[in-house]
């Protein structure tokens, strides 16, 4: 059985400041740098076609952003933007690049907007896939009520409620504002690509709001208005961040706006186009990725006898499963304890899901 595309090139690990990295690698080695930056609360896998695309030009990383995928979190306890891009800075400097072209999507677009506003003489070129300018009214909205973590709790149903709001995230922007004129009219998610979203959100857990908030504090404008590299942004016309390209009244001559409605296949030749025509400098290093690390950071659990539906019952059969079998297992009270402790069965169940998904 073959891969799932999103389980793209040679997985690695580093750490910063003490704290573990996770990335992957494909493409040409010696070639032009260029890194990719994922949107909340996903991971590196997340930029399987984007990097596809560049791979046969570029040396290609995509970077798990702290706090998401198999990334630490940063040791900060409300990071904003320019504390991730200082992190991709700093891991640039680990992995031997000089100078990189960066593509972006949603909050990892802004992350590069930065990088390249404090640092431009390392970042070639931007192009970025989603880029937020939000109201003061959204942004308030937004870090007061769109980052939810439900809690484990004995029977399970914070799983049904983390797989309802996966898929309601897709009909509905924000997610928690069931609205007509909120309504973004994509095509159902197929079942692997939910299973994907499913496995990044239950890796990463408690952490995903760091980034979300970080890029929902920031203010859009602050960036375009003087980036001093080549920078191409654009948005998909059912993003909703495609309506935020006409707040983007004041930008610098380096800055290209474009909206390329449905036309994907545009977009990522565009995308492409711009960082080949602006490249970076090839890693001036061997790939330092410690292998120790690296198999440190998920063990994923072969469990069989389940299959997903669209639905969400399946995780609550697994909960279930687990549950009984920790029950008839048992041999001691602490034993008892330990293996029906909500915590210790959400690990097993984040296990399971990356045992069918990759990691």
């Amino acid at each position: 059985m073959s891969a799932p595309d999103h389980v793209w090139g040679q997985r690695g690990a580093v750490r910063l400041r003490g704290r573990p990295v996770h990335y992957r690698r494909a493409g040409r080695s010696g070639a032009p740098v260029a890194i990719l930056l994922h949107g909340s609360p996903e991971s590196a896998s997340a930029l399987h076609v984007i990097a596809a695309r560049l791979a046969d030009r570029f040396d290609v990383i995509g970077i798990d952003t702290p706090g998401n995928g198999l990334s630490a979190p940063l040791d900060h306890p409300a990071p904003e933007r320019a504390d991730y891009a200082r992190h991709l800075l700093a891991f640039m400097d680990v992995m031997g690049v000089a100078r990189a072209g960066l593509y972006g999507f949603h909050t990892g677009a802004g992350t590069a907007m930065v990088a390249a506003t404090l640092a431009p003489q390392r970042i070639s070129a931007l192009a970025l896939d989603g880029y937020a300018v939000w109201t003061e009214a959204e942004r308030a909205d937004l870090v007061s009520r769109y980052c939810i973590v439900y809690q484990p709790v004995w029977d399970g149903s914070h799983l049904a409620q983390t797989w309802a709001r996966l898929e309601e995230q897709t009909i509905f922007f924000p997610w928690n504002t069931p609205r007509l004129d909120g309504r973004m009219f994509l095509p159902p998610t197929p079942i692997d690509i939910r299973l994907r979203r499913l496995r990044d959100w239950l890796t990463a857990w408690d952490t995903y709001p760091a980034p979300y908030l970080a890029a929902f504090r920031a203010v859009g404008q602050d960036g375009p208005d003087r980036v001093a590299v080549p920078t191409l942004i654009g948005a998909m016309g059912r993003d909703p961040l495609s309506a935020h390209l006409d707040r983007l009244t004041d930008v610098s001559p380096q800055v290209r706006l474009v909206n390329w409605g449905d036309d994907r296949a545009r977009a990522l030749e565009e995308m492409t186009a711009h960082l080949t025509a602006h490249p970076g400098e090839p890693a001036t290093r061997p790939d330092p990725s410690d292998a120790a690390l690296l198999a440190s950071l998920a063990r994923p659990e072969p469990h069989k006898g389940w299959e997903s539906d669209d639905h969400g019952g399946f995780l609550l059969q697994l909960w279930h499963q687990l549950r009984r079998g920790v029950i008839t297992s048992a041999r001691t009270q602490d034993e008892l304890d330990a293996g029906l402790d909500p915590m210790a069965l959400q690990a097993r169940i984040t296990a399971i899901i990356q045992g069918r998904t990759g990691v």
